[in-house]
């Protein structure tokens, strides 16, 4: 049997070699939206990885897109108490590519840059000073979330079809005559439903999971052959 005092033993050697291992993981996800030139909204959200909501917070402030996303991470990330494992996800590029790339040098140079042969204070250098006071009690990675639109265009079809919601089913088309004078019929077809597999987990899980780091890609086998639809499922 085991004795306690090697197991306490085993339990530290297990905390100073990933000292991380008792930090709490969040998801901290920051936007923000323009009302005008000058004025807009920063939202953030802050979630655990199983996708239970803790903060959320939105206000109006002054400032153009980039001063509002910046300033919804500022907010996310003095929300939290304690240091934390952090993964800060936003659609704002300028956030991101700042936190990666421009901030260590920033730091170097007490958030001064030279323009011209005038010393002056890098934009929005109020909100880096904290975000970089976080970044000394929180462990933060950052993942930049782009979207673009790929389908879901609208079709374009005949008055009496938007007024008729069922209109393009195949059942409307049977027994239908169709001469030189008809208008044109357009068939719109309903989303296919995917099929269940049981493969399958819970999306969110796994997006928060792999935003946090921690999802890795189980390896196959390569094979020859046909595949079936449950081969193709996610594992």
């Amino acid at each position: 049997m085991e004795s306690p005092v090697l197991a306490t033993h085993t339990a530290t050697e297990r905390l100073i070699a990933d000292p991380t291992a008792q930090l709490a993981q969040y998801l901290l996800v920051c936007h923000a939206r323009s009302l005008s030139f000058t004025r807009g909204l920063w939202c953030f959200n802050l979630e655990t990885l199983s996708g239970e909501s803790l903060i959320e917070a939105e206000d109006e402030d002054e400032g153009d897109l980039n001063r509002l996303s910046l300033l919804a991470a500022v907010r996310g990330l003095e929300a939290i108490d304690g240091g934390s494992l952090v993964s800060l996800v936003s659609n704002n590029r300028y956030l991101i590519r700042s936190l990666d790339q421009s901030l260590p040098r920033w730091r170097e140079n007490d958030f001064i840059w030279e323009h011209f042969g005038r010393k002056m204070p890098v934009q929005n250098a109020d909100l880096w000073r904290r975000i970089d006071r976080t970044l000394a009690i929180h462990q933060v990675t950052a993942s930049l979330i782009q979207t673009t639109r790929v389908s879901g265009h609208p079709l374009e079809i005949s008055p009496a079809a938007a007024a008729n919601p069922s209109h393009g089913t195949a059942g409307d088309f049977a027994g239908t005559e169709i001469t030189s004078d008809s208008p044109p019929l357009i068939r719109v077809d309903q989303g296919h439903t995917a099929p269940t597999s049981p493969l399958a987990v819970r999306p969110n899980d796994r997006l928060r999971s792999w935003l946090a780091g921690q999802e890795e890609a189980s390896p196959r086998p390569p094979r020859r052959g046909r595949y079936r639809p449950e081969d193709l499922a996610l594992d």
